[in-house]
């Protein structure tokens, strides 16, 4: 754990030390990715949850109504 601690400590360090325009391009090819990864994740999961939790079709309704 303290290996990958001291990684992202270089990392930051890295990134800080980079002018305002490289630290945005830097920023923004590494979020996008990571947040169209999460938002497609929740998608998936939020659309598993209510699957389940979805009201179950009775077996004998023919969709005629009462």
């Amino acid at each position: 754990m303290s290996g990958a601690l001291a990684w992202w400590d270089s990392v930051e360090e890295w990134l800080t030390g980079l002018p305002f325009i490289p630290q945005l391009i830097v920023f923004l090819l590494v979020a996008i990715p990571l947040a169209t990864i999460l938002a497609f994740g929740v998608n998936y999961l939020v659309g598993k949850a209510f699957s389940v939790l979805a009201r179950r079709d009775v077996g004998d309704d023919h969709g005629l109504g009462i």
